[in-house]
């Protein structure tokens, strides 16, 4: 991400999409419990919430600190660079366990048509 507003538009944008796709789904096949689509629901908007909660990082140490201002810059930049690193590893982990979910939410018959439907595309 170049920036903290296109990280925060990619979660967002992202934890839409997985909702969005759940509820579609349900919509297409009523014998998805509607428990399980609540719950998925609640766990996008919950990995959003927190997520983003998350990306006001900011770097605990002022120029004065280092010998020059280019070694503090360098210094912020890497910090900044781990730190986001580190929270879109965790996103990406959260967000393939809520596939995850997703996927045992949908009985056998529609993971198959599924599977069919993606096989022939």
């Amino acid at each position: 991400m170049a920036n903290k507003r296109d990280l925060k538009k990619f979660v967002r944008n992202t934890c839409g999409a997985l909702a969005l796709d759940m509820v579609t789904v349900s919509d297409l096949f009523p014998q998805i419990d509607s428990k399980d689509v609540e719950k998925v629901v609640y766990d996008c908007a919950v990995l959003q919430t927190s997520t983003l909660s998350k990306a006001g990082i900011s770097f605990d140490r002022s120029a004065s600190d280092f010998e020059s201002k280019s070694a503090y810059s360098a210094a912020r930049r890497s910090y900044f660079r781990k730190a986001y690193r580190a929270l879109k590893e965790q996103f990406a982990a959260d967000v393939d366990k809520l596939v995850k979910v997703m996927n045992q939410a949908l009985p056998d018959d529609v993971r198959q048509i599924l599977r069919k439907a993606a096989a022939d595309a």
